[in-house]
């Protein structure tokens, strides 16, 4: 311990690397394993991408510190040379471009999995150019200090998750250019669930049938949620009892005012806020709607006689 403390206080000393003969080499404390890999290139003429070190058996990453692996003064190297090299890697459509370590004995296959760990772009959508051409999967060929471009061409293909009102998970296959009505076909036939009662919701909102993945920006992975429809019955103040969608158009054909009318259901009021879930109003239920303060809304608002004419509005 007091010997490498002591060795900090000098941060300049000198190491050995063993090739086919042994360089003594000059390094400072801070050097990382690549920066000796440069001083070894500037004296050796053994480019950075084809040296691979190790100390004591274990390999040294380029990124790390030397004295992160307990290299100290007069310490021996061990350098291997292989056919490794360093590329660079452009991707115009996300102003972003990376360095790659790899070797020459590597496919572009290989390389496109190299882009996907570093870059976060998925091998399915990468297509690889250099010199103005298309880098099929099985070559490479390129030199030390290349540069590849790389264009992004989304794939058709999607794997997507419905959760199923968060109680189980489907996972899905399907196309960019399926509509929400294809997925809801796919489910019907995975859980018998008929199409028409299924209502899916992306980011909150509640989707068409109409709609295509691709528009609404459904990417790989992404998750949907999915309610079944539930068919109510509602009973106005009247006594009259409505169906069709009911909840939907007292929403909005009675501009009825917070603090005027209220839903009741088996004794209780429902919260406003509180979905038909939270509440345990299932299919076929019956929900009533009564006015409060009724006199008082009838004075300001309107009359008696055009409450229940929204009401007759709903049929």
């Amino acid at each position: 311990m007091g010997s490498r403390q002591e060795q900090q206080r000098h941060s300049s000393y000198k190491i050995y690397v063993k090739m086919m003969k042994t360089v003594p080499l000059d390094v400072e404390y801070t050097d990382t394993v690549d920066q000796v890999k440069a001083k070894i290139g500037a004296i050796e003429g053994i480019d950075k991408g084809q040296q691979e070190l190790f100390f004591a058996g274990i390999h040294l990453k380029n990124d790390n510190v030397i004295t992160d692996y307990g290299i100290m003064a007069n310490s021996y190297v061990d350098l291997y040379v292989t056919d490794g090299i360093q590329i660079s890697v452009k991707i115009p459509s996300v102003g972003k471009t990376i360095k790659l370590d790899v070797k020459k004995s590597q496919s572009v296959a290989d390389i496109k999995a190299d882009i996907e760990q570093k870059g976060g772009i998925p091998r399915n959508e990468q297509i690889l150019m250099h010199a103005g051409r298309q880098l099929e999967d099985t070559q490479f060929g390129l030199g030390n200090g290349q540069t590849l471009h790389v264009l992004i061409c989304p794939t058709e293909k999607l794997h997507i998750s419905v959760n199923v009102e968060g109680e189980r998970t489907l996972n899905l296959d399907v196309k960019s250019w399926y509509t929400i009505a294809d997925v809801k076909l796919m489910i019907e036939t995975m859980l018998g669930l008929p199409a028409f009662m299924q209502t899916q919701s992306g980011g909150g909102a509640e989707l068409e049938d109409t709609q295509i993945l691709k528009s609404l920006h459904v990417e790989n992975g992404e998750v949907l949620m999915l309610y079944q429809s539930v068919q109510l019955f509602i009973k106005t103040w009247e006594g009259k009892t409505l169906t069709k969608d009911a909840m939907k158009k007292i929403e909005e054909k009675l501009p009825l005012k917070e603090g005027v009318y209220y839903l009741h259901y088996r004794g209780r009021a429902l919260p406003p806020g509180d979905t038909l879930r939270k509440s345990k109003i299932g299919s076929n239920s019956t929900i009533e709607v009564r006015l409060q303060n009724v006199e008082e809304y009838c004075k300001t608002e309107r009359s008696a006689g055009e409450l229940a004419s929204w009401a007759r509005r709903l049929n």
